[in-house]
């Protein structure tokens, strides 16, 4: 019979220490069992394997043995003490073992991080709204040009440029007598172009949109000047809140010819008239209503959650958190040619942003976990097949690959089944919400 004892003391709300009291007599048991392993597996000259005397053994392994004696203390001191304790821990942030030998009693403290109490916030009939997924006229003919758009041929014209031609120009931008290609080296679009391609008129383009407007109106061999306000928020900063003037110079006209919606069009978007084109950009655009109406249902449902039930959050679940949303939001950014140096800028803010919402995800984790626990929801064989299937989809792996992989880290393993499981409550909740249709916004 084991006298391990157990002291759990309270340092804050989410935090604990576990200490976990064994004797000088358990713990030399341990080392009895440690030194006969030993013993069993020693290859020393003279002596067969097992016969090699306990002395000399102990001599032989000395470091092996007391790194491998504190290793077992601290398993039996966490299987017999922690794990047995009524402490529902989220995580062991701290561990602090002091000085272990076979003649004297050893303590083990344990600091961990524990999972909060909270009564589990009604989750059924949650007021959610969505918008009509049924694709209009309008939506329809916009997509029919815009297909028609990414087939357009592009001819030269001896003509004024008008909105939607394409005019090879160039183009030198100062503040003052300043250039700008000097204050923003790193953003050419922003300076200087001796030959560049611009749409005429373009809306909601990257660059210098003054440029893109003046070029209407323009005949190749004209030259004019136009002026640029940056806003005050401007990205890059040097360029905040400045006014410019550009020199611009149309060198080439190339109209916009679309193309005509004949039997070779339809041919080459694999339909076989207006009728089935019109039909199927119905359908997309509804399947895209319908997965924009899934996420901002979900968005609204954590919401509700998340305002309806207030707990302590456990700390290193943030700080861990934290560091995923940064990690994330930094991809996406670099991904879109934000630079190091610009994340460096606002450290502090971007840190206090992920922190925050860093809270709210794992609030929303551990509602979900407490549901799930509730409904009695499982991961089943069936969910995991269904995910490494979309996994190898996703990396371009067979599904057989994508299983020894994942067999080969028992993390993953844990890690896929949390997300299983709060991904089917999410789908509990949604099904069982009460849906109210409105009007999209404008």
């Amino acid at each position: 019979m084991s006298n391990v004892k157990t002291d759990v003391k309270d340092i804050n709300e989410t935090r604990k220490t576990i200490t976990v009291s064994l004797t000088s007599k358990e713990v030399a048991e341990q080392e009895a069992a440690l030194i006969k392993d030993f013993q069993r597996n020693a290859k020393i000259p003279g002596f067969r394997p097992g016969k090699a005397p306990e002395a000399m053994v102990r001599t032989r392994y000395a470091k092996d043995l007391k790194q491998e004696l504190k290793q077992r203390v601290i398993s039996k001191a966490h299987q017999e003490g922690v794990a047995k304790s009524d402490v529902n821990i989220f995580k062991i942030v701290d561990l602090s073992e002091g000085e272990i030998a076979a003649d004297k009693d050893a303590e083990i403290t344990f600091t961990v991080d524990i999972v909060p109490e909270f009564e589990v916030p009604e989750y059924t009939g949650l007021k959610v709204t969505n918008e009509p997924t049924e694709a209009t006229n309008e939506e329809i003919d916009k997509m029919i040009e815009q297909i028609l758009s990414q087939r357009a041929e592009f001819n030269v014209a001896e003509k004024a440029a008008e909105k939607g031609d394409y005019v090879r120009c160039g183009y030198e931008g100062k503040i003052g007598d300043e250039l700008v290609a000097d204050l923003v080296p790193d953003s050419p679009m922003y300076g200087t172009q001796k030959v560049t391609w611009e749409e005429a008129g373009a809306e909601g383009t990257p660059g210098v949109s003054a440029v893109v407007e003046g070029l209407v109106g323009m005949k190749a061999g004209d030259e004019k000047e136009v002026t640029m306000v940056f806003p005050e928020d401007f990205k890059p900063e040097a360029l905040a809140g400045k006014t410019a003037v550009y020199s611009l110079k149309a060198e080439e006209v190339r109209e916009k010819v679309m193309p005509e919606m004949n039997e070779e069009f339809f041919k080459s978007v694999q339909v076989k008239d207006e009728a089935e084109l019109r039909e199927r950009i119905r359908e997309n655009i509804e399947n895209q209503k319908k997965q924009k109406n899934a996420g901002a249902e979900r968005e609204q449902v954590t919401k509700l959650l998340l305002d309806s039930v207030d707990f302590a959050i456990p700390e290193s679940g943030i700080e861990s958190e934290t560091e995923a949303v940064l990690r994330d939001f930094m991809q996406r950014n670099m991904q879109q040619g934000v630079s190091a140096e610009e994340f460096e800028k606002h450290k502090e803010q971007l840190h206090e942003g992920a922190s925050a919402a860093a809270r709210d995800r794992l609030k929303s984790r551990l509602i979900l976990s407490k549901i799930a626990e509730k409904e009695k929801i499982k991961a089943e064989n069936d969910d995991f097949s269904r995910m490494i299937m979309m996994e190898a989809q996703q990396s371009g792996q067979k599904p057989d690959k994508v299983v020894k992989e994942i067999q080969k880290d028992r993390s993953r393993i844990d890690r896929m089944r949390g997300d299983i499981i709060l991904g089917k409550t999410m789908d509990l909740i949604i099904e069982k919400a009460e849906r109210e249709t409105v009007e999209a916004s404008a």
